[in-house]
């Protein structure tokens, strides 16, 4: 393979990985901008380094990758609250060293469109979700009850404030009560005016939210 096409498809690697990083970077994801470009140009440099090797299979190097990016993948998820984060990313991840391989391979057109599928699903659809799937839109707030509150008409309170509400935990500790809630965001509200609603609840001393 002459040295320019081989310099031209790292160089392309590295964009494509770009274009995907940029936005999980503007996203505030994990994994942004450095890690998907890295991603890209280490799929497409073990695939190249695959296709020079005498008589060797370079769909074997590829599968070492997918591998590997299941291992960096699994790093981005984690738990927060009842919530769990990074799936996107993950799959963002995967999504680009596929990219990486299909430039390694010289399926440059295929590689291209993917990229620019990955972004519409990662920009677009994200746009749709937040407008028309209403029920994604979780969070979770944890509330300190004051001294001598009714826990069930805080409940009761609570669960009629917010759409689609569920108690998930009650703890008891030396400061009082903690009451761990699930709901639905509202729509076009902000965390903050929802934490000053909820603060206003008669026996609510304060408020924790997470999305």
């Amino acid at each position: 393979m002459h040295e320019a096409e081989i310099v031209a498809q790292i160089v392309v690697a590295a964009v494509l990985g770009a274009a995907i990083g940029l936005e999980r970077e503007f996203g505030a994801q994990p994994a942004g901008l450095r890690t998907h470009m890295l991603v890209s140009l280490g799929a497409t440099l073990f695939t190249l380094a695959g296709t020079e090797v005498a008589n060797t299979d370079p769909t074997r190097i590829a599968a070492q990758v997918v591998t590997g990016i299941g291992f960096l993948g699994g790093g981005a998820i984690f738990k927060e609250g009842v919530n769990i984060r990074g799936l996107t990313t993950a799959a963002s991840l995967w999504v680009t060293a596929a990219v990486g391989l299909a430039i390694g391979l010289g399926h440059w057109i295929a590689a291209i469109a993917t990229t620019a599928l990955a972004l519409g699903v990662l920009w677009l659809l994200k746009i749709a979700e937040r407008d028309w799937l209403p029920l994604r839109r979780t969070l979770t707030a944890t509330l300190t009850l004051e001294q001598g509150a009714r826990l069930d008409e805080i409940e009761r309170l609570t669960i009629a404030s917010l759409p689609i509400a569920k108690v998930l935990k009650v703890y008891y500790t030396a400061e009082g009560q903690l009451l761990e809630v699930s709901a639905r965001a509202p729509r076009g509200a902000s965390l903050p005016q929802i934490a000053e609603s909820l603060r206003l609840l008669p026996g609510i001393h304060g408020v924790e939210l997470s999305r």
